[in-house]
């Protein structure tokens, strides 16, 4: 596995999650600029998720999400080696 940073040719933003708000999570980019990101259904019907999400926002982590479809990126922070 690689870590997402070391690939410069992704389109992905690093975010702190603010908040939950009904089915959209308000982030901020490293930049202070504040966006809506949206869960897919899967994520929406999981409870574990939006438990998960909960303790984040409470860690203050960051958070990769695509930079054009507004989405986290289920892998976190790495991708397989052939990315």
């Amino acid at each position: 596995m690689n870590m997402i940073l070391n690939n410069q040719n992704l389109s992905v933003l690093e975010v702190q999650v603010l908040g939950i708000y009904q089915a959209k999570i308000e982030v901020k980019t490293i930049s202070g600029e504040c966006l809506f990101v949206y869960p897919t259904q899967t994520q929406r019907d999981d409870p574990l998720f939006w438990t998960s999400l909960k303790d984040i926002i409470k860690a203050k982590l960051w958070l990769p999400i695509n930079k054009s479809l507004h989405q986290l990126i289920d892998s976190d922070w790495l991708l397989p080696m052939n990315a």
